[in-house]
C-alpha cells in the first residue's frame, strides 16, 4: 500500500479542478462555443424527470440535491474524516439512482475528446496502482488504444452514495485490485496513508530471517509483512491485507523475491566495487551503477513509479544492501 502524498505533490490542485468541473456540469447551464448558455442544468433536467414520472416524492428529492448543493465542496472534497462522517449519510432510492447515474454521466463526458475520467487519470499521473504496487497503471488514449486505471470506489457507490463523486473516495487501481476489493471494506485509503510495515522474508514459524542466514544458507524462507507497534495502525493494515489478498498474491512473486536474493549473493562487495570502478570509465556515477543492479525507484517518494517498487527496497534492507532504519 503506497502513500500517495509521498509521490505526488499536486492531488491537491486536480482535486480543485475536479470539483470545478463537476459543479459546472451539474449545477450550470449547458455553452454554446461563443460562449452564450441554454436549457437546463443536468440537476434540473433530472429534477423535471422525476416530476414528470409523477413519484411520491419528487419534493424531498429535489431538497436533497439542494442539501448536496449546500454542502458540496465539503462532500466533493472530503478528507478521510470527512468521507467517514459523509458515509453515514441515509438518502432516498431517487438520489441513491441519481448519484450513481451522476458518477457516469460525469465521468464518461467528454471535453475536446477526452472523458472526464481520463482527463483525471492524466493530470494524477499515478503510474501505478497504490493498492497493491504490482501493476502499471498507465493511461493512453492515442485514438487507437484506450487503456487507464479504474476508479476504485473506498466506500462503495452502493452503500455509500452520497460519496459516489467525492475526489479522495476514488482511488486509481488497477483492474485486479478494483474488483477483488469490489463492495469489501478497506482501511486504508492511499490518499491519506500507506503502510507502516515492510516486506521481509520469514521462516517457517514466521520469524524475520536475518541477512547472514539468507545469504550464506541460501534460505529464501517466505515473504510477510513485519510487525507494527502501533496496534490500531497494524490492525488496519491487516484489514487490507485481507480485503485485497496481498499475501497471497505477493507469494506468487517468490521468482522475483529469489532472483534479488541471487543478486546480492553474486554482487558482493567486491564485484560490486569492481563494476563501479568499470564503469566510472564510461563517466558513470557510482549511483547509476547501483541503479543498474538493484534498479530505480526505491524511494518512498518514487514507490508508484514502478510495480514492485516496495518490496524491491523493503527486502533489500533486510540484505543489508540498503540501510534499514525501521528493523523489527
Amino acid at each position: 500500500m503506497i502513500y500517495l502524498g509521498d509521490c505526488h505533490d499536486n492531488i491537491q490542485v486536480v482535486a480543485e479542478q475536479w470539483r470545478l468541473r463537476l459543479y459546472e456540469f451539474m449545477f450550470e447551464k449547458r455553452k454554446r462555443k461563443d460562449g452564450s448558455t441554454y436549457g437546463l442544468c443536468y440537476c434540473d433536467r433530472v429534477i423535471r424527470r422525476v416530476r414528470r414520472s409523477g413519484a411520491d416524492d419528487a419534493d424531498g428529492f429535489e431538497k436533497e440535491i439542494e442539501r448536496f448543493k449546500t454542502n458540496f465542496r465539503e462532500i466533493v472534497l472530503a478528507d478521510e474524516k470527512g468521507l467517514k462522517e459523509w458515509s453515514d449519510e441515509k438518502v432516498s432510492r431517487y438520489m441513491r439512482s441519481f448519484m450513481n447515474n451522476l458518477y457516469e454521466a460525469f465521468t464518461q463526458k467528454e471535453i475536446n475528446g477526452i472523458s472526464n475520467a481520463h482527463y483525471f487519470f492524466q493530470e494524477l499521473n499515478i503510474r501505478t496502482c497504490p493498492y497493491c504496487n504490482r501493476h502499471y497503471t498507465f493511461t493512453l488514449d492515442d485514438g487507437i488504444v484506450k487503456v487507464s486505471p479504474e476508479y476504485d470506489h473506498f466506500y462503495d457507490k452502493s452503500s455509500h452514495p452520497i460519496l459516489a463523486v467525492s475526489f479522495y473516495n476514488l482511488i486509481p487501481s488497477c483492474h485486479t485490485c478494483n474488483h477483488v476489493k469490489g463492495t469489501k471494506k478497506a482501511e486504508i485509503n492511499p490518499y491519506f496513508s500507506g503502510f507502516k510495515s515492510k516486506f521481509e522474508l520469514q521462516d517457517d514459524r514466521g520469524k524475520r530471517m536475518p541477512p547472514d542466514e539468507i545469504i550464506n544458507q541460501k534460505k529464501v524462507g517466505k515473504i510477510g509483512f513485519g510487525k507494527v507497534d502501533n496496534v490500531s495502525q497494524a490492525e488496519a493494515e491487516q484489514a487490507n491485507i485481507k480485503t485485497f489478498g496481498l499475501q497471497g498474491l505477493y507469494e506468487m512473486h517468490d521468482d522475483y523475491i529469489s532472483e534479488i536474493v541471487e543478486k546480492v549473493i553474486a554482487y558482493n562487495p567486491t564485484v560490486r566495487q569492481t563494476l563501479v570502478d568499470a564503469f566510472q570509465d564510461q563517466a558513470y556515477s557510482p549511483q547509476q551503477v547501483y541503479d543498474f543492479v538493484w534498479g530505480k525507484y526505491l524511494s518512498e517518494a518514487q514507490y508508484e513509479k514502478k510495480p514492485l517498487s516496495k518490496l524491491t527496497k523493503d527486502i533489500l534492507e533486510q540484505l543489508g544492501i540498503l540501510p534499514d532504519n525501521n528493523k523489527s
